[in-house]
């Protein structure tokens, strides 16, 4: 398809999409001729991917281009996509020199839970976290987190299963990120309801209305 088409089809203006190729999250068209190049449906989910980026996520053409470097190694392996996206949408960060303490916790917690034994963004995400938490005041109990993992478990089964294999990694990746920020606001405000609901239970004052 010509420059004219893809903007048609993305909504992207032909400013933006010429802005996003000298930028290099974008690849450039195939030369038909001197004049004329042609793009086609990997500019397509591209630019969808960059517009969620822009757009829901607020990234700057530097995160964009962080996360499409990674899509298009050759080795690329979806699952450091995944993990990727997943930071991006939960504002959570990776980590490298986290606390020992934590990390060993989040490794015992994982055992138990009958998760892989993998290095992790996730695992140091979530040892960071720990951390934080624990210096704010509140202290996780590892047998509080497997507790979490068991729960979580057959969710994230389901999630997983509904992840389409065949599908290219700027469609997966674009998924990713709305899925996980959708699903981080539904996980949040079901533990505020918890919260709510039991302070109610327990004293019924609490009620408003």
């Amino acid at each position: 398809m010509k420059l004219s088409e893809l903007c048609r089809r993305t909504g992207a203006s032909n400013a933006a999409v010429k802005s996003w190729i000298r930028e290099g999250v974008l690849p450039a068209g195939a030369l038909r001729n001197q004049t004329t190049a042609v793009y086609s449906e990997r500019h397509v989910d591209r630019i969808a991917l960059i517009q969620t980026l822009r757009v829901d996520f607020g990234c700057s053409i530097a995160d964009i281009r962080r996360l499409t470097d990674q899509i298009d190694r050759p080795d690329a392996r979806a699952i450091d996509v995944m993990q990727s996206c997943q930071l991006i949408a939960t504002g959570l960060r990776d980590v490298e020199d986290v606390d020992a303490h934590r990390l060993a916790q989040v490794t015992q917690m994982i055992r138990e839970a009958g998760w892989p034994q993998i290095p992790s963004i996730a695992a140091r995400a979530l040892a960071s976290a720990l951390e934080a938490s624990a210096r704010a005041g509140f202290v996780y109990e590892t047998d509080h987190l497997v507790g979490y993992a068991r729960a979580l478990d057959p969710f994230a089964r389901r999630d997983i299963e509904n992840v389409h294999p065949d599908a290219t990694l700027d469609v997966l990746a674009r998924a990713l990120l709305v899925a996980s920020a959708a699903q981080t606001r539904v996980f949040v405000a079901m533990n505020q309801l918890a919260h709510t609901s039991i302070a109610v239970s327990r004293n019924p004052s609490n009620a408003s209305g």
